[in-house]
């Protein structure tokens, strides 16, 4: 089965550069049998709406339409710090009644040899409670006053979100990291996991062999980051 797996488009947020993927999008969701949302996808904290409410009701529209126009690709979606508001999770459980084809997890989701996950277990504690603990504390921000985004636009111009995503999270932190978060899932090698594609850190990393598995992020869909939508085999 053809599978692609995106993460980070920060949808709704003035950094998304989305429009330059959009259809890129589409057209692998025709080929696909499966397309994995890995976190982040829409962005509550930063979003250019004007109330959380109306922000949660543009997501619910976009992925429903998203969902209506691919009948025959099935659609699961991981949860990110950005998009894991309480109140979006209930509209998600409404919409995947409705929708045969869309499913969502908290944490991560596994086929077969491969398993995906956001990946903001990287900043903390590795338990699940921790983890919702952190993205309670961020799904409570407000939305932000427009000298913020206007702030967050002069970061993204001079490029200090590119000097984040390069330095912040080194690529030997980050490897050893999730390799023993999977282990500690029952996820490793020695349960037949070969691949692991992961979001969050806004860098792209292409088959980085870690602990006997094969590490892969597609990069953020922010202006001015490398960004790809990533394509695998998976058995049927």
């Amino acid at each position: 089965m053809r599978c692609y797996f995106l993460s980070d488009l920060h949808l709704f947020s003035r950094r998304t550069d989305f429009g330059r993927y959009e259809r890129v999008l589409e057209q692998a969701a025709d080929r696909a049998g499966a397309v994995i949302l890995g976190g982040d996808i829409f962005d509550f904290k930063w979003s250019c709406y004007p109330s959380l409410d109306s922000t949660i009701e543009k997501a619910v529209e976009w992925l429903s339409e998203l969902t209506d126009r691919h009948p025959n690709c099935s659609f699961y979606y991981l949860l990110g710090n950005h998009d894991s508001h309480p109140r979006y999770v209930s509209a998600l459980d409404r919409l995947v009644f409705e929708k045969k084809n869309l499913q969502w997890q908290p944490y991560w989701l596994r086929f077969g040899h491969a398993v995906f996950l956001h990946g903001d277990v990287l900043d903390g504690g590795m338990d699940h409670h921790e983890v919702d603990e952190r993205r309670k504390k961020h799904s409570g921000d407000p939305v932000p006053e427009s000298y913020r985004h206007w702030l967050y636009d002069v970061a993204v111009q001079v490029k200090v979100h590119r000097a984040v995503a390069t330095f912040a999270r080194r690529r030997a932190w980050v490897l050893k990291k999730l390799a023993r978060y999977l282990r500690e899932q029952g996820l490793d090698a020695t349960q037949g996991v070969t691949d692991v594609y992961f979001g969050h850190t806004h860098r792209s990393m292409t088959s980085v062999r870690y602990d006997g598995l094969v590490f892969h992020n597609g990069g953020a869909c922010i202006k001015g980051l490398p960004f790809r939508i990533l394509e695998l085999q998976l058995a049927s």
